[in-house]
């Protein structure tokens, strides 16, 4: 048992109270070649238990699901997708463990609300936005600002059908950390370079960096 009976105890409290709409999650996990798939199964397994009425669980296989893990746009394993009515772009690679589960949870709680926790201003700049973007936000289980730089991201996904929030395990996927030069966490990079920064900015900061990048993909695509 990963959760013990005071941390599903509080979590049942959490769950009773902020969870409004079902929550979907999708797991893709694999037996061989990944060190903490099992152990993902088996958090999320405990998780969806503590309120089974409105957390589902499906578990796939990248090498058996092939048209679903395509669907997903999942490339590595553990990936886990947090799903509403519909999906939001939102996915957390990696084991979620430590002060990760936080972020867990805590998207679980935002996409059960099926509305995102932001200024109407920065919704209404986010209708703007009509080209794919991804946020990429690398994170460890022991970093103390990861969760609202990773929550912000997810906020931002679910208010724009163009943008993707990539929570990315850095101690896990060491070949992307190295690739985008994390060196402290959270970073944050967006469309794979475009831009990038360090730290959980605030809501108008993190948007600022967004816009920047959008427009800049904008005048690559000669709409400038």
């Amino acid at each position: 048992m990963l959760l013990s009976l005071e941390v599903r105890a509080q979590l049942s409290d959490i769950f009773s109270k902020e969870l409004k709409e079902p929550v979907q999650l999708k797991l893709f996990s694999q037996a061989i070649g990944c060190e903490t798939c099992q152990a993902a199964e088996s958090l999320l397994k405990e998780l969806a238990d503590v309120k089974p009425e409105k957390i589902k669980l499906e578990v796939y296989s990248p090498l058996i699901d092939r048209e679903i893990s395509q669907r997903y746009g999942v490339e590595r394993v553990p990936t886990i997708v947090i799903e509403g009515d519909k999906d939001y772009g939102i996915r957390y690679v990696g084991l979620p463990a430590g002060l990760e589960f936080t972020t867990l949870v805590r998207g679980m709680v935002q996409v059960s609300k099926r509305e995102p926790e932001l200024s109407e201003k920065t919704k209404e700049l986010l209708k703007g936005i009509d080209l794919p973007m991804e946020i990429m936000v690398f994170v460890t289980t022991s970093c103390g600002y990861c969760p609202a730089a990773a929550l912000t991201a997810m906020n931002f996904a679910m208010a724009s059908d163009y943008i993707k929030a990539l929570i990315v395990d850095a101690s896990e996927n060491i070949d992307l950390a190295k690739k985008f030069q994390v060196v402290g966490v959270p970073k944050i990079v967006i469309n794979r370079g475009v831009a990038e920064f360090v730290g959980a900015q605030p809501e108008n900061s993190f948007l600022g960096y967004l816009i920047s990048a959008y427009e800049k993909v904008r005048r690559e695509n000669g709409q400038a």
